[in-house]
């Protein structure tokens, strides 16, 4: 096994006297690689950072660490990564907040599109809309509509953080529906869907790994998804354009980044062992129990994606008035 929480790593650092080298002769040498993933533990990006980091570091011959950084939006951890050495040890695990943030922020300490470079696409997902059912008897978004009109200023809707997804997903939704649910943001998935179980906030729009252990509680209850269809995990749950409200259209995503400079040959390793281990029988079953669709498109076409993403989330975020 080669994956190490970090008071291990700190041991195993202490112990062999390894260094941290520079550029080509570092990632020739072996040198201990980390995996930042800017979100608290417990929610559906640290999930993901854990599982690649324990199937890539054999492949690599590697000890892989996961370093969380939240905050900021997850504008810290980035930061972080776009200020490492360009020598292919660092890699950041994020999600379009990357992109939304640069909307969002009057000012950020990196360019998203400039100082990190797209590796590859992990997974892909569509959003669901989750409730508390203690906060409300909705069954959709029609009666959820109805309920928050009934009851002014008295609803709330909780994010990953500001900028993110979530927010703006759930702040489009309060302006198409007219409706006055209260932002609250949080460090992360697990924080916003514990809030969510506990009734301290009605509404939340997350992957669905981090919900789905709380739905056999009872205490909350998916109501719609985004995407243009259903998805074939619940395929009970209308989408939000099946319930008369399009416009939700854009996926969720996870992929890997390293900071600018690093040499093509080591983000094409990087590239094409990670591709191998979505590519794993153990792990595409995995993918899909935490209620993703596994990736793996060629750096170009990633590179593409992110690109055009950028396009739309600006258009989107810049018609919703939001400010941070």
């Amino acid at each position: 096994m080669h994956y190490f929480n970090r008071r291990q790593f700190s041991k195993i650092l202490a112990g062999t006297g390894i260094a941290l080298a520079t550029g080509q002769k570092a990632w020739a040498n072996g040198a201990p690689m980390r995996i930042v993933v800017p979100f608290a533990p417990g929610g559906g990006g640290d999930v993901l950072g854990r599982l690649f980091a324990e199937k890539m570091a054999p492949l690599l011959e590697r000890v892989i660490i996961v370093e969380n950084k939240p905050g900021g939006s997850t504008t810290i951890g980035t930061d972080v990564v776009a200020k490492s050495r360009p020598d292919g040890n660092t890699i950041l695990l994020t999600i379009p907040l990357l992109l939304q943030t640069s909307y969002l922020f009057k000012k950020l300490p990196y360019d998203p599109l400039k100082d990190i470079v797209p590796v590859v696409d992990l997974v892909k997902s569509p959003l669901w809309i989750a409730v508390s059912t203690q906060k409300t008897q909705a069954t959709n978004i029609a009666e959820l509509v109805k309920e928050v009109r009934a009851n002014p200023k008295t609803h709330v809707y909780g994010s990953i953080g500001n900028g993110s997804s979530s927010h703006i997903l759930g702040n489009h939704l309060n302006k198409v529906a007219q409706l006055d649910m209260l932002h609250v943001p949080y460090k992360g998935s697990a924080q916003v869907s514990m809030a969510l179980a506990s009734g301290e906030v009605t509404m939340t729009i997350l992957d669905l790994v981090t919900l789905g252990s709380l739905l056999p509680t009872g205490k909350v209850k998916l109501i719609a998804v985004t995407g243009a269809e259903r998805s074939a995990l619940t395929p009970d749950i209308p989408s939000l354009a099946e319930q008369g409200y399009p416009g939700f259209e854009l996926p969720t995503w996870a992929g890997f980044f390293v900071p600018k400079n690093t040499p093509a040959d080591i983000v094409q390793k990087i590239h094409n062992v990670t591709v191998k281990v979505i590519n794993l029988p153990e792990v595409q079953p995995r993918l899909k129990d935490l209620g993703y669709v596994g990736g793996g498109k060629s750096q170009l076409e990633f590179q593409k994606q992110v690109d055009e993403e950028n396009i739309r989330w600006g258009r989107l975020i810049k018609g919703s008035g939001i400010e941070i």
